[in-house]
């Protein structure tokens, strides 16, 4: 019987991946909506000296006219030299002013209050938001603009970490294979998840959510944002596969930074999609009975069997995004991305029932 209930969860676990597979591909119907509307862009730094140059030296390079876009970046309290670097940039980059947080407005806390200020000050009727820790491509906003329609109120896109090895190489991995299961439910009609440091969405969209405010404070967000407009207004929300919105960020340092990180996103996922949350169950039963099946007299056969089925799928899905990225070489971290996937899969739900308060920028969220 355990055998059975084991072989069953094998193929719910490939059935799924097959529907991530096809949903990221029907959610990267190309489009060509065009257009030059008034654009702004935020990026809320807090402690970012080691990163904000290049990412202000993209999108300083940005291909969209000057009088049509601003770049607006918020310094949140720093405590090093990021607010002087902003300063620097702020004198040659003509559409980019520094702001700095005014306390805390709208009960909002860390990124959340900060972003909801600059929105306050802004004057774009696309917002686009990125991190301190990413660079842009050039076409970056018109690349975005071609997937809004007039019914369109919010757009993502793609994000892979730079990679100098196997710890930054897997953490690579995952974001791909994270963010096409993002792209597959806005495919098949069922947003589940964002990531703010490659997103935009329309003023009114916002304004129809009641914005930061209205939505209320969460450790993720752009994930609760990015829900709000898909579930609670008429907007549709598009999350293609582009190689030509993708932007670059930095991976996690360590395996403490990586522990906030995931125990971050785990939290602030607990209010998911009904149909998010029976996915994530699947995984997790899935990587657990592979872990466990040693202890439960699974003949040797069938478990092997598992785990390569568990891989084949998961390369399966990868390599969709990964082919349209030109980022195929990152195949060769999938060993260790497997065994990363499998431990905290498993581990994650643990961490966000008994991990205590998200830390993030050196404070308790």
């Amino acid at each position: 019987m355990i055998t059975i209930i084991f072989l069953v969860l094998l193929v719910l676990y490939l059935g799924k991946i097959l529907l991530f597979r096809t949903g990221a591909q029907r959610a990267t119907i190309t489009t060509d909506c065009g257009g030059e509307p008034e654009v702004t862009v935020i990026v809320a730094a807090r402690n970012e000296e080691g990163n904000i140059a290049r990412c202000l030296e993209s999108l300083s390079k940005l291909d969209y006219p000057d009088e049509k876009f601003e770049i607006l970046v918020i310094d949140d309290e720093s405590t090093d030299r990021t607010s002087e670097i902003i300063a620097d940039y702020e004198k040659s980059v003509p559409p980019l002013h520094a702001l700095k947080t005014r306390g805390v407005v709208h009960g909002l806390r860390g990124k959340a209050n900060a972003v909801s200020q600059v929105i306050e000050r802004s004057r774009g009727e696309i917002i686009f938001t990125t991190d301190a820790d990413c660079v842009v491509p050039r076409n970056w906003i018109r690349e975005t603009l071609r997937s809004y329609t007039p019914g369109t109120g919010c757009v993502c896109g793609f994000t892979v970490l730079h990679t100098t090895g196997f710890f930054s190489g897997m953490q690579s991995l995952d974001w791909t294979y994270l963010l096409t299961i993002a792209s597959a439910g806005v495919g098949w009609g069922y947003p589940l998840s964002a990531v703010g440091n490659n997103m935009s969405f329309r003023r009114k969209a916002y304004d129809d959510v009641g914005g930061y405010a209205g939505v209320g404070f969460s450790v993720t967000e752009d994930f609760v944002l990015f829900k709000a407009i898909g579930y609670k207004t008429k907007w549709k929300v598009r999350y293609p596969v582009s190689k030509e919105t993708l932007v670059w960020s930095e991976p996690c340092q360590n395996v403490k930074e990586l522990y906030q990180q995931k125990k971050r996103w785990g939290k602030g996922g607990v209010d998911i999609h009904p149909l998010g949350f029976a996915i994530m169950s699947v995984g997790f039963l899935m990587n657990a009975a592979i872990l466990v099946a040693p202890l439960l007299s699974i003949p040797l056969c069938y478990w092997v069997l598992g785990i390569a089925g568990k891989c084949v799928g998961d390369a399966f899905l990868l390599h969709f995004p990964l082919k349209r990225f030109g980022q195929l070489h990152l195949f060769k971290y999938f060993p260790m991305y497997e065994l990363y996937y499998l431990m905290y899969v498993t581990v994650l739900p643990f961490l966000v029932l008994f991990g205590g308060r998200v830390v993030w920028k050196e404070r308790k969220l």
